[in-house]
């Protein structure tokens, strides 16, 4: 099982990396949008998923499926309820960092800020219970930071080259506007950080190493990425089976 994590400052190539490493690996690659899809069809798909499997794309019907056996066990243990799939829940995991500039002003705003962190963290950690995915985003370096089968990269670059790639792939009218854009979206993903975590996006202990996109090519980013993280999945499988034997000698 393969699950790689990449979080990058706007405009450094991290989709494009996380793109690159997903189709080289066969793996599924889920950003910001790729879960908002998920969530907008597993609503759809938890209460038919018969009707709906051929019209379902493969992640969202094995995260649907992972949904309804974890709904299944929480009813078994009495405690009911649907943990996040309610309404708006595509819009709510659809929601840009830039979205988190200022503090909340209100008691409901900071309730709304806090179920937006939970309700990230707890879809993170049921895709890459599914694993053989690369999740771009989102803060899955800290949220998965204690799995020892999940590789953590992070990705920065000169502030002159995201303005550049931004300007370009978002078709600004100027560098000014992207580096507008650059400076909002930063101090938004740090309040992020800083309110869900306790870290920064670009605390280097958070990852396993970060790529400055600057000073080396993504291609070559990615094979680097591609190596490390088929190590981990052996090194995974060995903890595994390890722990596996570790339960069987317990039990005897």
């Amino acid at each position: 099982m393969t699950v790689i994590t990449i979080e990058g400052r706007l405009g450094a190539g991290g989709p494009d990396l996380g793109r690159m490493v997903a189709k080289e690996m066969n793996l599924d690659f889920v950003d910001r949008l790729m879960l908002a899809d998920i969530a907008k069809r597993v609503g759809a798909t938890v209460t038919a998923l018969a009707d709906q499997e051929s019209r379902v794309p493969t992640l969202a019907n094995r995260f649907a499926q992972a949904i309804q056996r974890m709904l299944h066990r929480s009813a078994v243990a009495g405690m009911g309820g649907d943990p996040y799939f309610g309404p708006g829940i595509e819009q709510l995991l659809a929601r840009p960092y830039s979205d988190m500039q200022e503090a909340p002003h209100t008691s409901a705003e900071e309730v709304d800020e806090q179920h937006f962190i939970d309700t990230a963290a707890e879809v993170i950690s049921d895709l890459a219970n599914i694993g053989n995915v690369v999740l771009l985003g989102r803060g899955g370096a800290a949220i998965l930071h204690d799995n020892p089968v999940v590789l953590r990269v992070g990705v920065v670059a000169k502030m002159e080259d995201r303005i550049r790639r931004v300007q370009q792939q978002m078709r600004l009218e100027s560098p000014e506007h992207a580096e507008a854009l650059i400076q909002r979206t930063d101090l938004a993903q740090h309040r992020y950080f800083e309110r869900a975590f306790d870290s920064s996006p670009i605390d280097p202990f958070l990852y396993h190493f970060m790529w400055n996109t600057s000073d080396v090519s993504i291609e070559y980013a990615k094979q680097v990425t591609i190596d490390a993280a088929k190590a981990m999945s052996e090194k995974g499988l060995q903890w595994a089976e390890s722990t596996f034997a570790q339960s069987e000698l317990t039990s005897e």
